[in-house]
């Protein structure tokens, strides 16, 4: 996704899933479909909170995604659209875009409080997770080697003998922290054992490894096994980081056998075909192949490490600047436009839920407070406030730091460049004159002086990764 740093492009609201919350009540409905916009944010809603973009109506031709909605509708960049309910039927009613503040004319220098000093030369440091450690690559090929294991007995039950990498495991489960139970932790009282490869990495690092030797026998619901771990700090809500112990009963396991990690195993089974037409030796061929994993694996991660490098550079900036006299209407701009996002989802989640979404969300507030992210005796447009503020703060100090550099200016070649690019995305769907028509040519000079900034800033810092605990 292309990033831009006057045009923010991540929205934290947006990564909640409402869906998940209603898993347990209503049967999985269609996700509403990601589509990009001028700015490059994504959106899916029915315009884009960043740029103003009106989401594109069904013509029909193939795009990237479809509209959700087939409704028609005029699509400039003066118009967004509103859903609303009537009785089943979704209706659509063009509203105007609240107006943009032109930071292209304005001295926002002087209003952002930020040495130079303090963006340039500077060290910023990225999750542990994203960096490919040889560790990670060892236990990327014994993940292949499970996927190639082999039965030992079939399907017998085995229940007196140690259990090994490989086997599958029949258990039930239940996590403690600080002596008490926390949600989703525990299988303990369901009518069957879950299934569980040793090996398959299905469970938090620690789980799988504390049950190799483990005897299904001595490990009953009246006696478990004790099995200590601590989930990642970049597991992604308030269990990061903690330590819990999971008291497991195994029911039996049924044995599997692993291929050895070898030349004959890499070249017959995994098929991989070395570079060299000779090798010195086998060592040499499975380093060529370890470098091959490490690079699989560092695409994998490569949008995710883009994106922590320009989360770290902002959620610096944002700290350390001082940003005064925000612009008003951009803050109403932000604000409305993450509500009107809601106000889409709350909608879209309503029609599929029906009675079992309205049960769980009897109200507007219910649900803007669980989109959100905040308790259910928050304030969830206090909230909005605050990202809104943020927001803004990072397109003020985008701005200043543009004219401080001498940068604020989009020449005629960056102008034609950040074109291609849209001219490139829409794959000949829109002409040059279609997009600077709908797109607008001040928010193309915004994404332009967006990208250069962004991209030179970022060229400022070195980036160095956390320690991670092996």
């Amino acid at each position: 996704m292309r990033k831009h740093i006057l045009i923010w492009a991540v929205m934290s609201l947006c990564l909640l899933t409402v869906l998940a919350a209603c898993a347990g009540n209503t049967a999985p409905s269609p996700e509403p479909e990601t589509w990009l916009c001028a700015c490059g944010a994504g959106s899916n809603g029915k315009f884009c909170p960043e740029c103003g973009e009106a989401k594109p109506a069904d013509t029909g031709a193939e795009t990237d995604t479809e509209a959700v909605t087939s409704e028609e509708t005029e699509h400039d960049t003066q118009e967004t659209e509103t859903v609303t309910e009537s009785g089943t039927e979704a209706e659509t009613e063009a509203v105007t875009a609240a107006p943009r503040y032109d930071y292209f004319s304005a001295n926002v220098k002087d209003d952002v409080t930020l040495d130079q000093s303090l963006y340039t030369g500077i060290e910023l440091r990225l999750p542990a997770h994203l960096q490919v450690t040889q560790t990670d690559i060892l236990d990327y090929i014994d993940y292949l080697r499970f996927q190639k294991r082999t039965a030992d007995n079939g399907t017998t039950e085995m229940k007196d003998q140690p259990m090994k990498w490989g086997d599958d495991a029949y258990i039930y489960y239940k996590g403690v922290i600080n002596g008490e139970e926390f949600e989703g932790g525990s299988n303990w009282n369901d009518a069957n054992p879950y299934t569980l490869g040793l090996g398959s990495g299905a469970f938090i690092p620690g789980f799988e490894e504390g049950l190799v030797g483990v005897i299904p026998a001595n490990a009953t619901k009246d006696q478990p096994a004790e099995v200590r771990v601590t989930f990642p700090e970049d597991y992604g809500n308030e269990l990061s980081g903690k330590e819990a112990v999971f008291y497991v009963a195994v029911e039996y396991a049924v044995q599997y056998s692993l291929p050895e990690y070898t030349r004959d195993f890499v070249e017959n089974t995994l098929l991989y075909e070395g570079k060299e037409e000779f090798y010195a030796s086998d060592k040499a061929y499975l380093k060529e192949f370890e470098d091959y994993v490490r690079t699989y694996l560092e695409s994998q991660l490569s949008q995710d490490l883009e994106d922590a490098r320009i989360n770290a550079l902002w959620d610096y900036l944002t700290e350390v600047a001082v940003c005064r006299n925000h612009p008003q209407m951009e803050l109403d701009y932000y604000y409305n436009a993450y509500v009107s996002e809601i106000e889409y989802y709350y909608d879209y989640y309503k029609a599929y839920g029906g009675a079992s979404f309205t049960e769980q969300y009897p109200t507007f507030d219910d649900f803007a407070k669980a989109y959100v992210g905040v308790e259910k005796d928050g304030d969830w447009k206090a909230h909005l406030m605050t990202v809104s503020h943020d927001m803004v703060s990072k397109d003020m100090i985008g701005y200043a730091i543009a004219e401080m550099e001498g940068m604020k200016t989009v020449t005629d070649e960056e102008f034609k460049a950040e074109l291609k690019y849209w001219m490139d995305y829409y794959q000949g769907y829109m002409t040059e004159e279609e997009i600077v028509e709908q797109i607008g040519e001040n928010v193309i000079r915004a994404s332009a002086l967006g990208e250069k900034i962004q991209k030179w800033l970022l060229e400022q810092v070195t980036f160095v990764f956390e320690s991670r605990a092996e």
